[in-house]
């Protein structure tokens, strides 16, 4: 069958429908790939990328001006991409125009990127940044669970999405500053920590300010946590 299929409808770049060097599963041409902006020069405690960086005191000590000022609620945040395009155009799409296609694509291109730390030290659980019932039943889905679910399954790290929950239903943090994100967010979540855990992954599919993943780091440690690290597809510039 699938021969059949990719007989009459032959496997093309999702991004410029290219038909030659394809890689994952035909998802994406070779062209395509290396406009997917790694964030291979980054914060070493909040991913933020320092690309542009050079010479100063953040990019010498591998920490950017924020963190050393204030280290995040959370221990370390990775993030292999840069919100840029194409990638963001990605996203977007999946989040806001339902196009799910995207999930494999995207999942396989993390996990191409994933340290061989945790493959090695794996953490207790993985918690989706979760949404609001109103907007889970608004939108049909939650993206972060889904782009983390076939990683997660790789790893053999279960993911719990019933401890945690978010009882306030905010605005969108589209288009609001750092500030302004933070005070959106405050007290947006509620977690039990009915298993015990210990060291606990937080994932979402982009992280901008940071304010949503330390909301929700300063709820998990209240509640007994001792190391939360991030995890995110792509992490915007500051």
């Amino acid at each position: 069958m699938n021969k059949l299929l990719n007989f009459f409808y032959p496997p093309r770049c999702q991004l410029c429908g290219s038909a030659h060097n394809l890689s994952f599963d035909g998802q994406l041409c070779a062209d395509c790939k290396i406009d997917c902006r790694l964030n291979k020069a980054a914060c070493r405690l909040c991913a933020a990328p320092l690309d542009a960086l050079t010479g100063t005191l953040e990019a010498q000590s591998s920490i950017c001006g924020q963190c050393i000022k204030a280290p995040p609620v959370y221990d370390v945040c990775w993030s292999p991409f840069i919100y840029a395009q194409p990638l963001e155009w990605m996203i977007q799409q999946l989040k806001f125009n339902a196009k799910l296609n995207f999930i494999s694509l995207l999942s396989n291109l993390m996990a191409g990127q994933l340290p061989q730390i945790y493959r090695e030290l794996k953490p207790d659980v993985i918690i989706p940044m979760p949404l609001h019932n109103r907007r889970l039943r608004q939108r049909g889905f939650n993206q972060s669970y889904l782009l983390i679910k076939p990683v997660a399954k790789v790893l053999n790290i279960p993911i719990d999405l019933n401890s945690c929950k978010r009882v306030l239903d905010t605005d969108h943090q589209t288009g609001k500053n750092a500030r302004q994100r933070k005070l959106n967010i405050k007290h947006a979540f509620e977690f039990i920590n009915k298993n015990n855990y210990r060291h606990v992954v937080i994932f979402d599919d982009v992280v901008t300010t940071g304010a949503s993943v330390s909301e929700l780091s300063k709820v998990l440690k209240k509640n007994g946590v001792k190391r939360v690290d991030v995890w995110c597809l792509a992490r915007a510039k500051k």
